[in-house]
């Protein structure tokens, strides 16, 4: 009976003691900023979501030669842990060779693109664009 409310909680704790949870409850918090993000470019933060990260509209992260673990699935899922409420969406239409999933909660959204292949000689790429939700969707981005 009280399993559900005990693995809430324990998986709150988890979310709190993981850095890449913790990165994204600083952009979270900074995301709701009169300029979003402005504290934390003062402050020179990154992310630590992947390999590299700079600032964007809100950031931009990226990665090539993914190992198998990392998917653009496995990306959204993990962000969406961190993130009470999270909603995860793929878009309605797919371009052909690229995957792409849609995630928003605390203030942001995620969106975070896959390409390429394991054959292709950079591997796998996974894309992030992280944004306020007070920020546009770039233009780009295909719906």
């Amino acid at each position: 009976m009280h399993f559900p409310i005990v693995a809430a909680l324990l998986a709150a704790s988890v979310a709190q003691d993981d850095p890449f949870c913790a990165d994204i409850s600083r952009l979270s918090a900074a995301a709701g900023e009169e300029k979003p993000f402005e504290s934390l470019y003062q402050a020179k933060f990154v992310p630590r979501l992947l390999n590299s990260c700079q600032r964007g509209v809100g950031y931009f992260c990226h990665r090539s030669l993914l190992p198998p673990e990392i998917t653009y699935e496995t990306m959204a899922t993990r962000i969406a842990a961190c993130l009470p409420g999270a909603v995860k969406a793929m878009p309605a239409q797919q371009w052909p060779g690229i995957r792409r999933v849609t995630v928003t909660g605390g203030g942001l959204f995620f969106d975070i693109e896959e390409t390429g292949s394991d054959r292709a000689h950079v591997g796998r790429i996974l894309h992030i664009e992280i944004r306020s939700e007070k920020q546009p969707r770039p233009e780009h981005w295909y719906q």
